[in-house]
């Protein structure tokens, strides 16, 4: 089972089916797996081509923030699915409260990595948050690439190196939970409401770290083209 949408769902498919031409009798992959954007329009358009590719017997599986009612659209819509992955909504639902953590590799081998698919677009590399505050509330954020000085007030520290704590105090729990009450008293009120905020909190991204995600995804896209 291939996932096919690390960079561009679509794009994934063809890998497969070019893959599928190279090994030729060795291809010994069952399906493919879509874990973002359109599920619908993605899995009619990933089946069409798998099927003009010849290749009738991949099925394709799909997963990404499932829950009962996307099941339920995707069934009605009689999308070309044969399994589904469902992960946090298997043992909670939004009225009930829960945590969906995910990790994501933005750095490695001394570079930045970033994923570009549909709605799960990456930032590269190590960041610093730098929030901008006026009489004694945030104003707006600033996400930075690490090591950049911005306005405003850092809001990134080490806690943990090489698998160890560093600062034992700044982990205590009544101490986190302190500081965590603190932040939440500088917010703006329209942003601590249930509802979306009028004007929304405005979080700027630096044009260092703007540009180091434009760099990674031409080198990308041209490497793509080389393949072709």
């Amino acid at each position: 089972m291939l996932l096919v949408d690390t960079y561009d769902t679509l794009e994934g498919v063809r890998d497969v089916i070019r893959l599928a031409r190279q090994l030729g009798p060795a291809f010994q992959i069952s399906g493919i797996r879509l874990d973002s954007g359109d599920l619908i329009s993605l899995s009619r358009q990933a089946r069409q081509m798998l099927d003009q590719a010849g290749l009738r017997g991949v099925e394709i599986f799909a997963s990404g923030g499932l829950d009962e009612d996307h099941l339920e659209a995707l069934v009605r819509a009689r999308a070309p699915i044969t399994g589904f992955g469902v992960g946090s909504a298997i043992d909670g639902t939004d009225d009930s409260s829960h945590l969906d953590l995910a990790y994501k590799l933005v750095w490695y081998a001394g570079e930045g990595r970033i994923k570009l698919s549909p709605g799960k677009e990456l930032l590269p590399g190590r960041k610093q948050v730098f929030r901008v505050e006026r009489n004694g509330f945030a104003e707006r954020d600033i996400l930075a690439e690490r090591g950049e000085l911005q306005p405003g007030r850092p809001m990134l520290v080490d806690v943990m190196r090489d698998g160890a704590r560093i600062s034992l105090d700044s982990t205590q729990l009544e101490t986190a939970r302190l500081r965590a009450q603190e932040e939440v008293n500088r917010l703006p009120e329209r942003i601590r409401s249930l509802k979306a905020a009028e004007p929304p909190y405005p979080v700027e991204i630096s044009s260092r770290l703007r540009a180091a995600r434009e760099q990674i995804e031409a080198r990308h896209r041209g490497e793509s083209l080389r393949g072709d």
